[in-house]
């Protein structure tokens, strides 16, 4: 019987690891039953933070202007922070309405968190909801993120979806959605254990009260990324308050296809440029994605040790099924969820494209280099362009 080689041991290692941590995804959604019962009707601020978004800013408006719950107990501010398109000028259009809309304008502080620290100080409401200028929402958003909040939860991490199946035309877009459909599926399952590992500002809802008790996003104002899962991360180990996931499809958001792969890359980049901070924070997840990183290294190079002999092919055949077969159950998990199973096509070049897709992601994004916005970061800091200040305009009336 031949001896195993170091490889081998490293690669069944990292294999049924990952196997592991896949069905341990799986196994919290289905853990995962939710709080959607609560009728309680409360005051609620809808923060949207913009630059440079005229192209969608006004649709974004028209949906959370359409929503289901009562008129006067809720308002929508929207933080311009330094559009050069008019972003601003179409914000105002919206004044005359019933509720509420405000414009608030920073003079280009370079950062998403700075923008939505603004609105939140600004913020009337108990509780905050947060989405993107670019995102839809239905009717039922805002009643139905508020449904989750029962006594000792402090914030509500909602399912967001990667364009609508008419937007999914090739397979680029299809390798986004599929990717995005297995990060929210990981998102769910975490929190069905009690221990969520990340959150999308596409798709947030969190107590005021909770927000200022951790401390806002002053310890994190310098990272470009991480208004979302280093917020919450926060929450999650201060201990007091719990974290749940809102499941209901009346609390679903899509956000709009990237334009190229290199916008693509340039956002997965840039959310990967805050692995440095989640070891602190979360050693558990920081974990599973080094273990990723690890096992999408080392399936990469299986070819190449299978040639020298140091690796036997069968091994490495058995840990790429391993791998895949962890990472169908996950996509299923999301698929059921968001019933978009018009995605499985895409799994496959997914499952092919991921591999390369991490190491490089994975490296870069370490390295806090990317490109966003226009603004160019180093060690997930901003190196170019310059804007303090801040102005606030007048609010208008929706």
């Amino acid at each position: 019987m031949p001896a195993l080689y170091a490889p081998e041991y490293l690669l069944a290692f990292c294999a049924l690891t990952y196997l592991l941590g896949a069905c341990w995804f799986v196994i919290g959604m289905r853990r995962h039953r939710g709080h959607a019962n609560f009728e309680r009707v409360q005051l609620v601020s809808v923060v949207v933070a913009a630059r440079d978004e005229a192209a969608h800013i006004a649709r974004c408006l028209r949906a959370l202007l359409a929503q289901d719950y009562p008129q006067d107990r809720y308002e929508i501010i929207v933080v311009d922070d330094g559009s050069t398109d008019g972003t601003g000028h179409i914000v105002r259009e919206f004044n005359g309405e019933t509720a509420s809309v405000r414009l608030l304008r920073t003079e280009g502080s370079g950062s998403k968190k700075a923008a939505l620290s603004l609105g939140i100080s600004e913020a009337r409401g108990e509780v905050i909801l947060t989405t993107d200028a670019d995102c839809q929402v239905g009717p039922g958003w805002i009643r139905g993120m508020l449904s989750h909040f029962a006594d000792g939860v402090g914030m509500v991490i909602g399912f967001s979806q990667i364009g609508s199946p008419s937007e999914i035309k090739g397979w680029r877009q299809g390798y986004e959605a599929v990717d995005f459909t297995c990060l929210m599926a990981c998102i769910w399952g975490s929190t069905g254990w009690g221990h969520p590992m990340a959150a999308s500002g596409q798709n947030l809802a969190f107590l005021r009260e909770a927000f200022f008790a951790v401390g806002g996003y002053e310890k994190i104002m310098h990272r470009a990324s991480g208004d979302d899962v280093l917020l919450m991360q926060a929450m999650r180990r201060s201990g007091r308050w719990s974290i749940v996931f809102a499941n209901q499809p009346a609390t679903f958001v899509r956000h709009p296809v990237a334009g190229s792969w290199g916008g693509l890359f340039g956002q997965r980049s840039r959310w990967a440029s805050n692995a440095p901070v989640l070891a602190r924070l979360d050693p558990l997840f920081f974990g599973y994605m080094l273990l990723t990183y690890a096992l999408s290294w080392a399936t990469l190079m299986a070819p190449l040790l299978c040639l020298a002999g140091l690796l036997d092919p069968l091994w490495a055949l058995g840990a790429v099924a391993a791998k895949v077969w962890g990472e169908w159950g996950v996509f299923n998990g999301g698929i059921a969820l968001s019933g978009r199973r018009e995605l499985r096509r895409y799994f496959p070049l997914w499952a092919l494209l991921q591999l390369l897709h991490v190491v490089v992601v994975g490296t870069v994004g370490c390295l806090g280099i990317f490109r966003w916005k226009g603004r160019v970061h180093l060690w997930g800091r901003r190196v170019n362009g310059a804007g303090t200040g801040v102005e606030l305009s007048e609010p208008s009336r929706r």
